[in-house]
């Protein structure tokens, strides 16, 4: 959050204890949406990796075995004998790493803003002191829900 939104959170009186629970609010909503983002980068490089794969399998060796008559055990051995297919093998085995480590860094950076977020529900009377802040919490409703995706209207 920049001076400007400081400046109008202190123009509504809001306590420093409320200041720094939205803070917080913000930093773990970003957090979630950054691993989010993450994860579907590495997702889509994986698929990504399979098409390529696939289409050089049926197009360039799919063909090469039409006359022979080979066991599957011997198509597997042919198969990692190529060394683009290797190559696109250990890209998609360490692209599913990665998205297997971001899918439960963002389910627990998400498990916490969540957490945060019902806290700060159920103690919005203690956040909002009253009468100042409480009539103009709904503007920070408003502006945390357009600007972050911060939902503090309802769990």
């Amino acid at each position: 959050m920049d001076g400007l939104q400081l400046w109008k959170f202190k123009q509504y009186q809001v306590s420093e204890v409320t200041l720094e629970v939205v803070k917080n609010l913000v930093e773990r909503r970003q957090k979630e949406q950054r691993f989010e983002q993450l994860l579907l980068k590495w997702s889509l490089s994986l698929f990504v990796i399979m098409f390529f794969s696939l289409l050089y399998i049926y197009f360039y060796k799919l063909p090469m075995f039409e006359n022979m008559f080979l066991s599957a055990g011997k198509m597997t051995a042919y198969l990692f004998q190529d060394r683009i297919l290797f190559i696109l093998f250990v890209i998609g085995v360490f692209c599913f790493i990665q998205m297997f480590l971001y899918k439960r860094k963002h389910m627990k950076a998400e498990k916490e803003y969540e957490e945060l977020r019902i806290a700060t529900i159920e103690r919005g009377e203690e956040l909002w002191e009253k009468p100042a802040p409480w009539d103009r919490r709904h503007e920070v409703y408003e502006w945390l829900k357009k600007e972050y995706d911060v939902n503090l209207y309802h769990k």
